[in-house]
This record gives C-alpha cells, sequence and structure tokens, in this order.
C-alpha cells in the first residue's frame, strides 16, 4: 500500500490548527480520497490515528472519514474508531459546562473542533444500528447529551441520531374499517410521524388532502426545516390494555410510546375534532441528512385482515365512535 497519501494528510493534520484549510492540506485531502478509492483499507490505517493526533486535526480527520463512509465505504473501517474518540471527548467537555466555570484552554479546544467530530459521528452511526442501540440504552450517556444539546450543535445531532427509531406499524381507519401496513424509518416524536403517514395516505383516505410538498420536505429532511406548521388530517389514536376507550397518542412523546398488539405497533384514525392542537417544523429537527426520516405504505390489509385487526384492538364489528373517542356501542 501507498503510504504517501496518508502520511502527506496525518502531517498536515497535526500542524492544523482549525477555521479553512489551506492549499497544502486541500491537496493532501484531495489525494487521499483518491487512494481510499483505489485502496479502502486506508481509511482504517487512517482512522487508527485519531486518537494521536491534536483535536483540531482529529476532527477533520474523522469529518473525511465520515464522508467516504457518506460516499459507500464501509463503516466497520472507521466507526469504532470515530465513536470512542466521540465518547473520549464528550465527558470532557460536559464536565467543562457541568462546572458552571469558564472552560479551561483543553476543554474549549474540545468544543471548538467537536462539531466536526459530531458531523462524523451522525455519519457513521448511521450504519451503526448495534453501536445506537447499545448508546440509547446508557442512560449516562444519554443524560449528558441531553444537558449539552443546548450548548452545542454535536450533542443534539447525535442525541436524536440515538433517539430515532425505524418500525412497522399498522394503521387502521376506524370509518372505513380499512387497515395498512406502514414503515417509519428514523422518526422520534409523534408529530414528526403524524406529517410523514399523512404524506404517505394523501387523499386515499375520507380527510385526506393532498400534502403541502413544502412541510413534507422538510419532514423528509429533502430541504432544511424553515418555519411552518402542519395540522392534522385524523385524530390519532391507540390501545392500551388498562384504558376503556382509545387513548390519544401525543404528538410530543417518543414514537415508542405508541401501543403495540401481537407486536407490531398500532394506531387507529377517526376524523379529526375541532380545535385539534397544531404543531410546528421544531418537531422535525434536528434533521440528520445521513438518516433522513420516512414513511412508506407497504400494503392494503385485506378485508378479513383488517376486520381481525379490529377486533383485536376490542372494536369488531359494529362499534361506533363519539368524540370522547371510540366507546362500545
Amino acid at each position: 500500500m501507498n503510504d504517501a497519501a496518508l502520511t502527506d494528510l496525518l502531517a498536515a493534520c497535526r500542524t492544523y490548527t482549525g477555521g479553512r484549510v489551506d492549499t497544502r492540506f486541500n491537496e493532501a485531502a484531495q489525494a487521499f480520497y483518491a487512494s481510499a478509492k483505489t485502496q479502502p483499507k486506508i481509511a482504517a490505517r487512517a482512522a487508527r490515528e485519531l486518537s494521536r493526533l491534536p483535536p483540531p486535526g482529529a476532527a477533520v480527520l474523522a469529518n473525511m472519514l465520515g464522508t467516504i463512509v457518506e460516499k459507500g465505504g464501509a463503516v466497520e473501517r472507521s466507526g469504532p474508531a470515530v465513536w470512542e474518540l466521540y465518547l473520549a471527548w464528550l465527558p470532557q467537555i460536559h464536565r467543562g459546562f457541568a462546572g458552571r466555570k469558564e472552560l479551561s484552554p483543553r476543554q474549549r479546544q474540545l468544543l471548538d473542533a467537536f462539531q466536526l467530530l459530531s458531523q462524523s459521528a451522525v455519519s457513521h452511526l448511521s450504519a451503526m444500528p448495534r453501536e445506537r442501540a447499545l448508546a440509547a440504552g446508557n442512560k449516562a450517556l444519554m443524560a449528558q447529551l441531553a444537558e449539552l444539546q443546548d450548548y452545542t450543535p454535536g450533542a443534539a445531532w447525535v442525541r436524536q441520531v440515538l433517539l430515532s427509531r425505524s418500525d412497522d406499524l399498522l394503521v387502521l381507519h376506524l370509518p372505513s374499517r380499512q387497515g395498512f401496513r406502514l414503515r417509519y424509518e428514523n422518526i422520534v416524536n409523534g408529530f414528526h410521524l403524524f406529517t410523514l403517514i399523512q404524506a404517505a395516505f394523501g387523499e386515499r383516505l375520507p380527510g385526506g388532502r393532498a400534502p403541502n410538498r413544502f412541510i413534507v420536505d422538510m419532514a423528509r429532511c429533502v430541504t432544511v426545516a424553515e418555519e411552518g406548521n402542519d395540522e392534522p388530517w385524523w385524530r390519532y389514536q391507540t390501545v392500551q390494555p388498562d384504558a376503556p376507550r382509545l387513548v390519544e397518542i401525543s404528538g410530543e412523546a417518543s414514537v415508542e410510546t405508541i401501543s403495540r398488539i401481537d407486536g407490531r405497533q398500532i394506531i387507529l384514525l377517526s376524523p379529526a375534532v375541532e380545535g385539534a392542537a397544531l404543531w410546528d417544523t421544531s418537531f422535525f429537527t434536528p434533521q440528520l441528512f445521513a438518516m433522513p426520516a420516512n414513511v412508506l405504505l407497504e400494503g392494503t390489509l385485506t378485508v378479513q385482515e383488517a376486520a381481525e385487526w379490529f377486533a383485536k384492538a376490542g372494536l369488531p364489528a359494529g362499534e361506533v365512535t363519539d368524540a370522547d373517542g371510540a366507546d362500545k356501542a
């Protein structure tokens, strides 16, 4: 393997102090990218050097490795090293803010480079589901990210990655007694899910309409989020074992709170009620362009399948709904 491209890049990273890269650095970076296309293992060798570099150089190299992954490079070559570096920097930055004192020079240096490292962490974590699941279950880590997210976008981005969920979903439309299989990807909260469910159905169901492309493109991370509002076309409810009637799904809550029947998350749609709450596009942020959100309509249940699922939800044929939910007749 030709070491020249990596050697030159590492030398540039050691002297890089932040800000715009100079011509020498840019030339070294382009040579490294070209080498990575023909010698993919060079990314793994570069990743092993991350912890030995000063923070500005480590961050910019990590960011380059993230670019390689986004373009199809194997995440296992650099992902573990990038995530290890992120986990090493995060508590040092957190201690600086938790102490409510002026950041030390070292902490300030890490914070200044943290955004580039975080971009790389997002690029890598998007292709590392096992690591995402483990990190999401780490309460101490999630608490640090939550406490830092207002101080640095790098914490907010990674927290969003770890809170995002993808799952199969069954949607039952009460008035028409129809059922549908959907799949949602990379969504955190109910309001974001509602917007994309509406986009998936459009005018297919009573109460639907042509989606607002301006809103939907922001929800799908096609365009950068701007100020805007969306509104419910239907009432979003689910079932709970200890509740005598359908329960409203909280738009602000995690999509994980949606109840399941036989392991499948269930949403029941009924006509929207007057004065139902709107939601703004802040529920689509922070946007993760490496992990775009979406909802796909995968299929329609047969009449028999839909009837069986309505029965499982405690709403057999003849069930009626009212303004308070679906009450048994």
